[in-house]
């Protein structure tokens, strides 16, 4: 999880008042004639700019439009609307200092142009830069860690397994969307409900929206979002419960994730269909928003999705009926888990 600091925000304002200040300057020397007013007009705006644009930054850090996915979108609208600020501020400025407010209107438009090209190299580079964005599992995050000793109960995860008269037991449904992870993990959890498994099913858009609502969809993000739902998991597992998780799961390291933080009662599922297929499907409309271009890094279009190879069970929906499916699966479940006798 990444954390933007006061820094970047003030360095950015720094670099890009250098960038804008000598843009303004040339411009009004340019039309003006003058280099010495186009030298006051520039240094004029260097303080009103810095302040302005300071809070542009901590405004737009605060938006959410165009976080979800790796958007040039965003760039491009914080461009246009510190444009909209910035040319207003050097209209005025120009307006005040040459005391004529054609020169101000002259100015105001020309750099428009040459300030929204700027701005958006300025704002793509900066996406490159990583000065001003810490990792969560900071120095100091490490050493609160050292300071953490789990709480040992006296309900242990065996005795309550012991009144479920069960194992516990993660059953991770992997697969492109619309591969009909989701359908399979509610039609599997119904059978064991019915034989009388105590159950709980944990799906990518329902942590979406409330867990995880803070990540975005960048890998680094995904992964935590995959990281946190395994801890989940794993204390369902304390709890003597058969976890059902539907998630998309695309990379192996992310999976070697889960299961070294599960452990030995874990049980993945690969649902494999065609991307062609899923496309066919698309229930939710994404892999046409993908195509079109409104959803970036989307998987198995221009993300990979990388097919697990040692998972338990692999499923080829379009070669055998949901039944087929759950039966099959249900007949590994329950040999991991003790029924009731």
């Amino acid at each position: 999880m990444k954390e933007v600091s006061h820094k970047r925000h003030i360095a950015k304002a720094i670099t890009w008042r250098c960038i804008g200040t000598l843009d303004t300057i040339l411009l009004s020397w340019f039309i003006t004639g003058d280099p010495f007013m186009g030298l006051q007009i520039g240094l004029a705006e260097v303080l009103t700019k810095m302040l302005l644009y300071y809070f542009h930054e901590r405004l737009w850090i605060r938006i959410n439009l165009g976080k979800q996915v790796i958007s040039q979108w965003r760039h491009i609208l914080k461009t246009i609307s510190w444009r909209v600020v910035g040319t207003l501020d050097t209209m005025l400025l120009a307006w005040l200092i040459s005391g004529n407010p054609v020169v101000g209107l002259q100015v105001g438009m020309v750099e428009v142009v040459t300030k929204m090209l700027l701005y958006y190299l300025h704002e793509r580079v900066w996406y490159k830069v990583d000065y001003g964005i810490k990792d969560r599992s900071t120095k100091e995050h490490v050493l609160a860690q050292d300071n953490l000793l789990p709480q040992e109960y006296s309900v242990s995860q065996k005795y309550r397994s012991q009144l479920k008269r069960h194992q516990p037991l993660v059953v991770w449904f992997s697969g492109l969307s619309g591969s009909g992870k989701s359908t399979l993990a509610n039609l599997v959890e119904k059978k064991l409900a019915e034989k009388g498994i105590h159950t709980y099913s944990l799906d990518g858009d329902n942590i979406r929206t409330g867990l995880n609502k803070d990540l975005v969809f960048t890998s680094e993000e995904r992964s935590e979002n995959i990281r946190r739902i395994a801890e989940v998991a794993k204390l369902f597992i304390d709890s003597g419960t058969v976890v059902i998780a539907a998630f998309i799961t695309p990379l192996k390291s992310d999976r070697e994730i889960i299961k070294q933080i599960v452990g030995e009662r874990f049980v993945g599922i690969f649902v494999k269909t065609s991307l062609q297929e899923c496309e066919r499907r698309d229930v939710k409309g994404l892999y046409k928003k993908a195509r079109s271009g409104e959803i970036k890094n989307f998987t198995g279009i221009d993300a990979p999705y990388e097919e697990p190879v040692d998972f338990d069970i692999t499923i080829d929906t379009e070669n055998c009926t949901a039944q087929e499916a759950v039966e099959q699966i249900i007949c590994v479940v329950e040999r991991r888990i003790v029924s009731r006798k």
